[in-house]
Parts: C-alpha cells; sequence; structure tokens
C-alpha cells in the first residue's frame, strides 16, 4: 500500500512537471519572433561558391528583414503598433524561385556558380505593386549553426567581378561591408520579452553608418516604431556607383561595433563618419576621369581592394584598383591623403576625430559582413554620387542654377567656389519624382557614349488594366568570382609615429648618457682610475709581467 502510493505520487509529480515544462516551452514560443512553422522556407538553396584563401567555400545569401513581409497566424498583415505583438508576427521566408521573382534576386542554377544578380524592379506573382531595389547579406553555409560570414580583412585582398552594363545614373549598386552582428543578434530579448528567433536566417541586425531609423527590427531591441532608433556601425564601401560614376569610401565609428540610440528618449548624436574619406577620381580631378572615361562599363570589371597594416599592426592604407583587358587605373585611402582632401574641398574631417584609418581597420579586423544592394535615392537624387551636391549656404554655389553639365568649364567654374561640388558628369536633377523615377532623360556631357547617354524611367508602368509592366525596367547588377587571399606583396613597413618617436626619446636618451659619461671620465681623470682621454706617447709597456 505505501509502495503503491509512493509510486502514484511520484507519477502525479512527473505529469505536473511535465505540465510545467511544455507550459513553459509554449509561453517561451509564444514570446518569440518566429519563423513561421507553417511551411517555414530555410531559403538554403540561395547559394553560391567563393575563394577564400586559397579555398572554394560555399557562401549564401539572405535578404534583408526589412524588404519581407510581415505577418500574424491567420497570414494577414502584421499592423499594430504593440511590439510584443509585432515582435511575435512572423518575417516571410522565400526559395529561390520568390527570390527571384518577387525581389529580382538571382543566384546562379548551377552549383558551382559564383555569380550573385540584383535586378532593382520586380513584381511578384501574386503581388499588386511591384518592389523596388532590395539589399543582401551574405551567409556562411559552411559553419555549424549558420550565421553573416564575417570578412576579415587586415593585411588581406578582396576582389570581385562586377557588371554595372545595366545600373544607369541615378542608382546605385552598392557592394559594401558593415559590422553587424554575425548570428543577426539571434536569441537577444526585446523589452517587451519577446525574443528574436529569426535573427540571420531573415535577415535581422542591419546598421551602417548613415544610422538609420528605419528598419523594423533594430539589432537586439526588437521590434521599435520605424523612425525612432538610429542602428549605427563602422561601413567600408568597397564600391558604390553605376555605368557613369563610381567611389570608394571608408566610413569609420567611434566604436568599431555596431551600437543604437533612441531619438523618442533624448538628443541622438551619430558616433560615426556619414560623409566618410570618399575617393571618386572625378571629383578631384574632372573631365577626363569619369567613370567611363577610364574604363569601359559596358564589360565586366575587376574590382581589387587591399588593405595594408604598418608595423603597429594599425589600417594604414586602402589601395583601389579596376581592371579589365589590360586597362586599370587605381585609387586609395591614407590618412594624410585624406585630410588633405577635406582642406581642399572645405570640409569637416570627421574621419580622423573619429580614429581614421586605425580605426576602420579595427573593425576589419573583428570582421564585417559583405552586403549588396542596388536603390535608387527619393530624397538626393543620387547627385552626392554622380552629379553636383554642394553647400550653397557655405559656398555660394547653387547646383540648381548649373543644371548641365558639358565638361571642362562647368567644373572649373565650380571649383573657384566649391572644389569637388561635381562628383560626377550627369546633369543635375533636384527631384526624383519629377526626373528618373517617370521620364527618360538624356544627358549633356559630349564624352557619355552614345548606348547610355539616353536612360528610361526607374519605375514600373501602370496599364488601363490597373497591373503593372516591369518589363522596359531593366536595371540592375551581378557580382562574381569573390575572392579574398593574403597580400603577396607587402610594402615597406611604414614606421609609425608611434614607433619614431620611441626612436626618438631612446636615441635622445643615449646620446645624452654617453655626453654625461664622457664630460664625467675626462673631468674625473686619474682620480677614477686611467684617464678616458691621454697622451699616449706616455704609455710605457711592461713585458716583465707576460713571463
Amino acid at each position: 500500500m505505501p509502495m503503491t502510493a509512493s509510486r502514484s505520487g511520484f507519477a502525479l509529480r512527473r505529469a505536473k512537471l511535465s505540465w510545467l515544462i511544455l507550459l513553459a516551452w509554449a509561453v517561451d514560443v509564444l514570446l518569440s519572433q518566429q519563423i513561421d512553422p507553417k511551411g517555414a522556407v530555410q531559403e538554403e538553396g540561395n547559394t553560391f561558391l567563393a575563394e577564400l584563401d586559397g579555398e572554394p567555400h560555399r557562401l549564401g545569401v539572405v535578404l534583408d528583414a526589412n524588404y519581407r513581409w510581415l505577418y500574424d497566424s491567420a497570414s494577414k498583415s502584421c499592423s499594430s503598433a504593440n511590439e510584443s505583438a509585432q515582435e511575435s508576427c512572423y518575417l516571410q521566408g522565400s526559395d529561390k524561385e520568390s527570390y527571384q521573382g518577387t525581389y529580382g534576386i538571382f543566384v546562379g542554377a548551377d552549383p558551382e556558380s559564383t555569380e550573385v544578380g540584383l535586378g532593382y524592379a520586380a513584381l511578384g506573382q501574386y503581388a499588386s505593386t511591384p518592389n523596388y531595389g532590395s539589399r543582401v547579406f551574405v551567409t556562411d553555409m559552411s559553419a555549424e549553426g549558420g550565421g553573416y560570414y564575417l570578412f576579415k580583412l587586415i593585411n588581406r585582398e578582396l576582389s570581385f567581378t562586377i557588371n554595372l552594363r545595366n545600373v544607369p545614373a541615378g542608382m546605385n549598386a552598392a557592394v559594401y561591408l558593415v559590422s553587424m552582428d554575425s548570428m543577426g543578434n539571434l536569441g537577444a530579448e526585446s523589452r517587451s520579452g519577446v525574443k528574436n528567433e529569426a535573427g540571420w536566417k531573415r535577415g535581422v541586425g542591419y546598421c551602417d553608418a548613415q544610422c538609420p531609423t528605419d528598419l523594423k527590427f533594430v539589432q537586439n531591441l526588437g521590434w521599435r516604431e520605424p523612425g525612432t532608433v538610429m542602428s549605427c556601425c563602422p561601413e567600408m564601401d568597397l564600391f558604390e556607383g553605376n555605368r557613369l560614376a563610381a567611389a570608394m569610401t571608408a566610413h569609420p565609428c567611434a566604436a568599431a561595433v555596431q551600437s543604437t540610440c533612441d531619438t523618442s528618449a533624448g538628443k541622438c548624436t551619430n558616433p560615426c563618419d556619414t560623409d566618410g574619406a570618399d575617393t571618386n577620381l572625378f571629383r578631384r580631378h574632372g573631365p577626363g576621369h569619369a567613370f567611363f572615361e577610364l574604363i569601359d562599363t559596358q564589360k565586366p570589371i575587376k574590382v581589387r581592394t587591399q588593405f595594408f597594416a604598418d608595423d603597429m599592426g594599425l589600417l594604414a592604407r586602402i589601395l583601389q584598383t579596376y581592371e579589365q583587358s589590360g586597362r586599370s587605373f587605381s585609387m586609395n585611402i591614407t590618412d594624410a591623403g585624406v585630410a588633405d582632401q577635406k582642406r581642399t574641398f572645405g570640409e569637416a574631417n570627421v574621419f580622423a576625430a573619429v580614429g581614421g584609418l586605425a580605426q576602420m581597420g579595427s573593425a576589419l579586423e573583428k570582421g564585417m559582413v559583405l552586403t549588396l544592394a542596388i536603390w535608387s535615392d527619393a530624397g538626393a537624387n543620387m547627385n552626392w554620387l554622380d552629379s553636383c551636391a554642394s553647400n550653397a549656404t557655405k559656398s555660394g554655389y547653387e547646383c540648381a542654377n548649373h543644371t548641365n553639365f558639358t565638361g571642362e568649364s562647368d567644373f572649373r567654374e565650380a571649383w573657384k567656389q566649391a572644389p569637388g561640388a561635381w562628383r560626377g558628369p550627369v546633369d543635375y536633377y533636384p527631384d526624383f519624382a519629377s526626373s528618373f523615377a517617370n521620364r527618360s532623360v538624356r544627358f549633356t556631357y559630349p564624352s557619355i557614349p552614345e548606348w547610355m547617354v539616353e536612360q528610361g524611367p526607374f519605375q514600373c508602368s501602370l496599364g488601363a488594366d490597373s497591373k503593372y509592366d516591369c518589363s522596359k525596367v531593366p536595371y540592375g547588377f551581378a557580382v562574381s568570382d569573390i575572392k579574398v587571399s593574403p597580400l603577396e606583396h607587402l610594402p615597406v613597413e611604414r614606421v609609425s609615429w608611434f614607433t619614431r618617436l620611441l626612436i626618438g626619446v631612446v636615441g635622445i636618451a643615449l646620446a645624452l648618457a654617453a655626453a654625461v659619461f664622457v664630460g664625467y671620465r675626462v673631468w674625473c681623470g686619474e682620480k677614477c682610475g686611467k684617464p678616458l682621454l691621454h697622451d699616449s706617447s706616455t704609455d710605457v709597456s711592461d713585458d716583465s709581467s707576460a713571463e
């Protein structure tokens, strides 16, 4: 009888414990930003091959969370302003076919393919409106547990081939690195008590040096009302451009890792160099140095970026070379070069203030996530990249009064008041909606080849049947042959300022010590033993001691 009662009590306690465990699990599931359990798409098919340190490596791409549909268990869009309700919704997964059909993202069909392509305009099979632009992150398909691949590039070269033939003026094909969390802040718990269960698998965790505030999910904070929280981190723009203009820019931040600031809770200051250390040969030298004048933008271009450290292990130089069928040109970033350019252009050297190349190198040493994006700029119309952008209040040069770029005379006129105002030879259009978005344009600069002197609108046309037609918006770019390799021929290591200072201090100390020693011996003379300075004629050898 006692034994039976004991077993019965144990069984009851075990049953209660099982229910408690199940309840705890259910609560945890309910309080999670989930990947939809009903037919969840894992997106493993979006892969390509890269070469990393001489070995083939399978990488993948995942679409940024901000571009995904957010829906609830009833398959309806999440519209509640309640944080926990938003965080418990699902970020839509997409298979390889949907990536291409809905977002215009193409990953090579061949398992041995090295190519990733991003189209600008796409209309999904069941979509009522087109998607414009996209952003993807490179993932590590070989790592246990997955995650974004972290590129660590000090004393390394990152190269890729880019095809820009179908990227017009006013559009940006971007290949860049950002200091995102490698797991997309997976497992982080928001202030509402909801866990991030989507993480890198659904493209969560974006940040850059512009500190965007339009993200649905912000790093480890969960869902926040768009426009309230800044998501900041270092950014290294390997390539930003189109078939008419190109730039490389380093954007370090005061911290070499990601950070946030809630603007609704008080004043926020951007901790990053938003303007960055930009290198754009046209901006510095003008006509004759437009991107398409230096290389044929109809054909694929190999871009090699090398990150050189000094003898202290600090990033000292970034060298970038564009190569194509015997043609090439290079541009580089150094602290001294940035300081000189900032003085020439009359710009504050925020780059140096936040730590310059050394600080950029800290982020590169920790590892950064490779990002590909294609986008148009409704706010500034991409004038900062390929046309005229100046501070008229400061310089007196008003781009709106110089809308057509005809050549050298326009460049020199601007240089007198606002050096660096013209970043490319594209005519100045202040408004996106009335220019690139909805109409064709033809450029003035006579050196622009006929095949790209005129371009069509960016927006898909709306037919009489209220359906969109994107067939006349063929814009997009492709990147292939991504490769990381150690630098084969390091330059003569520069002696850093700290090393030079140390050598100088030690040298002065040794010289002073020698002078004091010699002076003392001369003064001391024979009181201290044999004089250091004496008349050699008085020396007498006594050989008897040798016997």
